[in-house]
């Protein structure tokens, strides 16, 4: 009588499914940070905040400056830059946004899920790289908005008296990209140095000191302080949203180099420290 053939059976671990590769895998946390940093109520609130705040003190100002112009004397009406003007309020984003980057972090530390999201993905430094995506991201978003916003509001106003700008003027594009880019650049560092120091009132400190404090006491205009002030992203970023180049400024180049750079050295950094403490 014959015999019925073994059954060929799967390996126990079954086939590679697309969730366990690689992009899956990265899918996953970025898909769980976005989770974690848009349930938290405290990001949109910050945000909204930190929108308003930043548009609203920028028309102030340059409805103010629309009303005076008439008054001002010519070499005053000259030295105005309605390019630079469009952002003259972005110092309270840029705060707001260091506190989204921060408190992204410093959170988990705080509350001890840190240790949960560790175990759940032992990858230390994918997890970092997914919360730096997701919170470069939104930043950038909001600073795209934000800057297309105050940028196309200001030169309205500045049309009334016939010294507004188009989209198309020189360097128009420009300086909004690189707003964007900064803007998402200090939620990284604010991020980062939550990273670091494991605490959020003490990134945010850092952050203000390093972003608004540092580019004060080392202003210069010979020497190596000025090469270490033209590295600052407050230098970089200046540089770029002005009608006309700066003496001491950075050239175009570098900084946009700054603006880059400065973020990505402080997360390596950071991932470095993450991977090799105990949490």
């Amino acid at each position: 009588m014959a015999t019925d053939s073994p059954a060929v059976r799967e390996p126990a671990t079954g086939p590679l499914t697309t969730r366990d590769s690689l992009p899956g895998r990265a899918v996953d946390l970025l898909a769980a940070e976005w989770i974690k940093l848009s349930a938290a109520r405290s990001t949109w609130l910050i945000v909204g905040l930190g929108l308003l705040g930043s548009i609203g003190s920028a028309l102030l100002f340059n409805n103010s400056t629309v009303h005076k112009w008439d008054g001002w004397e010519p070499d005053e009406r000259a030295g105005f830059d309605p390019l630079a003007a469009s952002f003259s309020g972005f110092a309270l984003l840029q705060l707001a946004l260091m506190a989204v980057g921060a408190l992204a972090m410093s959170r988990e530390y705080s509350s001890g899920l840190i240790r949960t999201t560790f175990t759940a993905a032992p990858a230390r430094r994918a997890v970092l790289a997914a919360k730096a995506a997701t919170v470069g991201a939104l930043a950038a978003g909001v600073g795209l908005t934000a800057s297309l916003a105050t940028f196309t509001l200001s030169q309205a106003m500045f049309a009334e008296k016939h010294f507004g700008l188009s989209l198309t003027a020189p360097g128009a594009v420009r300086a909004i990209l690189a707003s964007s880019l900064h803007l998402a650049g200090v939620a990284l560092i604010g991020l980062a140095l939550a990273a670091l120091l494991r605490h959020g009132a003490g990134s945010v400190t850092a952050c203000f000191g390093f972003l608004f404090l540092a580019p004060v006491f080392l202003q210069s205009n010979n020497g190596w302080m000025l090469r270490v002030h033209q590295s600052l992203m407050d230098s970089a970023i200046r540089h770029l949203t002005v009608s006309h180049v700066e003496r001491h400024g950075p050239s175009t180049p570098g900084a946009w180099a700054v603006l880059l750079i400065t973020p990505l050295v402080l997360l390596a950094v950071a991932a470095v420290v993450v991977d090799r403490r105990d949490v």
